[in-house]
């Protein structure tokens, strides 16, 4: 099982040093991947959390050149609000300089006034995504030259260059915790990314769709927070003493995860950094 961090490029603590310092200090310990939490234009009754949010893609290119081994990861892009051509251009020109060591995970969101402040139809995102989804992979594929005709979306003989490093682009994952939203990540992705719930409720879902993944490979990476200050039953936060906190993980590998990202919870810089080296050296050797 591989372990990501969650970078601290939202809320109140978020600062240039915070990010890069995290990212290095992840690297450093040993993690597979380090991610950025996506959102641009929240109104302001909805972005609790968020007022402060540095944007991720640009974060990202960034941060490419602060590391040489860890994978950059973003969690989760919106992708219907945006341009699927811009974020494919952009995604692959990270790619590039980063040596090909990113990784996508993009959801449809949830704000309608974030979709509205940017121009974009919140009603029809679901229908969106699955075309915008088909648009990266058709300009991931490598070639120079390439057309597209979808319902919402059309291009002919688009120049596109360089190419993504990763044949086919970067692992591509879907977010969400909706049985739609697994069944769109084994159809038209490398992987699902849902937010933390109880083991028994993700199990059922992934229960579900066993038949159509089979034996490819498929990514199950859940997104958690993790503390081991509290000792909270709420589903999704992983707390408590570094044995129950390995106990709730196996469970959960137990019905498929094979990837965890956690954002570690703190109030300081110097609290973050203490807790994912405690992590590092406590419980992730017991799962490599």
């Amino acid at each position: 099982m591989k372990f990501g961090v969650i970078l601290p490029n939202f809320g109140a603590s978020a600062t240039r040093m915070a990010i890069q310092d995290s990212l290095i200090v992840a690297e450093k310990l040993g993690f597979d991947s380090a991610w950025l939490t996506d959102h641009i234009a929240l109104p302001k009754d909805e972005s609790s959390g968020f007022e402060n949010i540095f944007e991720s893609i640009t974060t990202m290119s960034y941060l490419a050149g602060q590391t040489r081994t860890i994978k950059l990861g973003l969690s989760a892009l919106v992708l219907p609000q945006r341009n699927p051509v811009e974020i494919a251009k952009s995604i692959a020109t990270v790619d590039v300089l980063s040596g090909g060591r990113t990784i996508i995970a993009t959801g449809i969101g949830w704000s309608k006034g974030e979709y509205e402040n940017l121009g974009s139809n919140f009603q029809n995102r679901s229908q969106r995504m699955s075309e915008y989804i088909r648009i990266l992979r058709t300009l991931w594929r490598g070639q120079s030259n390439v057309s597209f005709s979808g319902k919402y979306f059309k291009f002919s003989n688009l120049s596109f260059s360089p190419a993504t490093i990763q044949p086919g682009g970067p692992p591509l994952w879907l977010a969400g915790n909706s049985i739609f939203a697994l069944k769109r990540a084994v159809f038209l992705a490398d992987g699902w990314h849902p937010q933390g719930t109880s083991p028994e409720n993700i199990g059922s879902l992934i229960n579900q769709v066993k038949p159509m993944i089979k034996d490819r490979p498929f990514t199950i990476a859940i997104r958690f927070q993790l503390s081991f200050e509290s000792n909270q039953s709420q589903p999704g936060i992983l707390s408590g003493k570094p044995e129950e906190i390995m106990e709730l993980l196996n469970c959960y590998k137990m019905i498929g995860m094979n990837y965890a990202v956690i954002e570690f919870v703190a109030n300081s810089q110097i609290e973050r950094e203490r807790i994912m080296k405690k992590f590092a050296t406590e419980i992730l050797p017991n799962f490599n």
